[in-house]
C-alpha cells in the first residue's frame, strides 16, 4: 500500500497460501513481517517467512496502521 516503509512496486516472496484466490480475494491486505533482500545481488524484494501467521487487515485497519506507523517514523 502507498505510505508503507517500502515501495509498493517491490516484489514480495511469501507463503503460497496467501495467494489462494478462494481464501483471499484480490486486494486483500496482509500485515507481514518482511525484510528487504537481494539474494545473489539480484533485484531487491521483500521476504516474509512462510511460517508466520496470516494477519488480514480490513481497508480501515490498514489505513489506521499506516497512520500510526507514520507517527512513529524518524
Amino acid at each position: 500500500m502507498p505510505g508503507q516503509a517500502f515501495s509498493s512496486t517491490l516484489m514480495v516472496q511469501c507463503a503460497r497460501r496467501l495467494r489462494d484466490a478462494e481464501r483471499y480475494p484480490a486486494g486483500t491486505c496482509f500485515l507481514l513481517s518482511a525484510k528487504l533482500t537481494d539474494r545473489l545481488q539480484g533485484t531487491p524484494f521483500l521476504y516474509a517467512y512462510h511460517g508466520d501467521p496470516d494477519v488480514v487487515l480490513s481497508a480501515t485497519e490498514a489505513k489506521a496502521f499506516l497512520a500510526e506507523f507514520r507517527r512513529g517514523r524518524i
